[in-house]
């Protein structure tokens, strides 16, 4: 069974980059490159589903999801 899941990739100021799945909770990893951030994320959460969740809980999980995703602005003063 797959899944689409959600990625945010956040780019530090050290250049590396920090990925999180939103659908999983704790899975968050870093890598120093886009790309290994996002298959460290990736490999991240097939080895948490297959081990941490029971079979209701991988339902959910694999479920598809409306998601909005924005962004927004703040003053700082």
């Amino acid at each position: 069974m797959k899944a689409k899941l959600a990625m945010i990739c956040i780019k530090q100021e050290n250049g590396s980059y920090f990925a999180i799945c939103p659908d999983i909770k704790g899975c968050f990893t870093q890598g120093d490159t886009y790309d290994d951030a996002c298959e460290l994320l990736q490999e991240l959460a097939e080895a948490t589903v297959q081990e941490d969740y029971d079979d209701d809980e991988k339902e959910f999980i694999l479920q598809p999801k409306n998601r909005i995703f924005s962004e927004f602005e703040i003053e700082v003063k």
